[in-house]
C-alpha cells in the first residue's frame, strides 16, 4: 500500500502547489495525510486526495475560509460532500469568468475601432405606448421603483417590457428625473384604484444610437458615459424634440429561469436627428 502513496512534496508537484500549502492545510485540519511514517515521520497521502486539494482552493477562490471547510468537515462530512453542495455556486463563477474575458475582448475591439467602450448601431424605434411612474432618485433605485410599478397589475405577463426614461441629458446617479415604464401589452391590467397612481404615455417614432449590454448593471452608467462620446465624437446631433434624454429596455436572456442579474440584457437608446 505505501508504494502507492505520496510523499507531500511528491504530492504538491501533481497538486501544482508548494509542499508549506499541503503542510499548512494539514496543521489547519482540512487535508491531514492518509499515513505519518514513524521512523522518518514523511506525510504520505492518497492519489485521490488530490482532488480534494482542488476543492479546497476552488473553494477559497470563492470566497471560502479554511475555518468554514473545517466546520463542515468537523461535522462528519466529506469533501466531496462539500463540492457537491457547492458546484451550482462554482459553475456560476466560472460562468462570471467566461463572461468578463468575452466583455473585455469586446471592449478592446471597441476601443481600437472607434476609441470608445461601445459600438453602437442606428436604429429607428416604431411608436409604443406605455404604463409609468414619474420618480426623481438615485439610479441604484431603478429596479425597486420598475417593482412598485409591477404591483399596481393584477398580472404581469412573462414576456414584459420595462424600461426607464431619463429626462435630462446630464449625467445624475444621484437625482436623476426618470419616468419607469412597462410597454402596454395583452393581459397587462392595472388594479382597481391604480389608473390615479400609474400614468399612460405614447411614446413617438424616433432614432437612436443603440447599444446592448449583456449581465450585471454595474457597468451601464459607464457604458451610457461612452454612448454620448461616441455621439459627440461622430458628430450625431442629439434629438431634443421628444421631451426626454434617452431611455434603456431590459430584458432576461431566459424567461425560463429565476431572474439573475448576469443574465440580465440592457439595450440604450440615445435619440438622434
Amino acid at each position: 500500500m505505501n508504494n502507492n502513496l505520496l510523499k507531500s512534496g511528491e504530492f504538491a508537484k501533481l497538486a501544482r502547489t508548494t509542499k508549506r500549502t499541503i503542510i499548512w492545510y494539514g496543521q489547519k485540519g482540512i487535508l491531514s495525510p492518509s499515513k505519518v511514517n514513524p521512523e522518518s515521520d514523511y506525510r504520505l497521502y492518497e492519489p485521490s486526495q488530490i482532488i480534494d486539494f482542488q476543492v479546497i482552493f476552488l473553494l477559497g477562490q470563492l470566497g471560502f475560509s479554511l475555518k468554514e471547510i473545517k466546520e463542515y468537515l468537523a461535522k462528519n462530512r466529506s469533501l466531496k460532500d462539500l463540492f457537491k453542495l457547492k458546484r451550482p455556486l462554482v459553475e456560476k463563477e466560472v460562468k462570471k469568468l467566461q463572461k468578463a474575458l468575452k466583455d473585455i475582448d469586446l471592449y478592446y475591439r471597441n476601443l481600437g475601432k472607434n476609441g470608445t467602450l461601445v459600438n453602437p448601431i442606428i436604429k429607428k424605434v416604431k411608436p409604443i405606448s406605455i404604463y409609468y411612474l414619474e420618480k426623481k432618485g438615485p439610479y441604484a433605485k431603478i429596479k425597486n421603483y420598475g417593482l412598485e410599478l409591477m404591483s399596481y397589475f393584477k398580472k404581469v405577463p412573462k414576456n414584459f417590457l420595462p424600461l426607464s426614461i431619463f429626462k435630462e441629458v446630464d449625467y445624475s446617479p444621484k437625482n436623476a428625473r426618470m419616468e419607469i415604464g412597462i410597454v402596454k401589452q395583452n393581459g397587462l391590467r392595472l388594479k382597481r384604484g391604480a389608473e390615479n397612481i400609474v400614468k399612460e404615455l405614447a411614446l413617438p417614432y424616433y432614432k437612436c444610437l443603440s447599444y446592448t449590454h449583456y449581465g450585471s448593471g454595474v457597468l451601464v452608467s459607464l457604458l451610457w458615459q461612452e454612448l454620448g462620446k461616441y455621439r459627440q465624437k461622430y458628430g450625431y446631433q442629439w434629438d431634443d424634440t421628444l421631451g426626454f434624454a434617452d431611455l434603456e429596455f431590459y430584458r432576461l436572456t431566459s424567461l425560463n429561469k429565476p431572474m439573475d442579474e448576469e443574465d440580465m440584457i440592457f439595450e440604450l437608446h440615445l435619440p438622434i436627428k
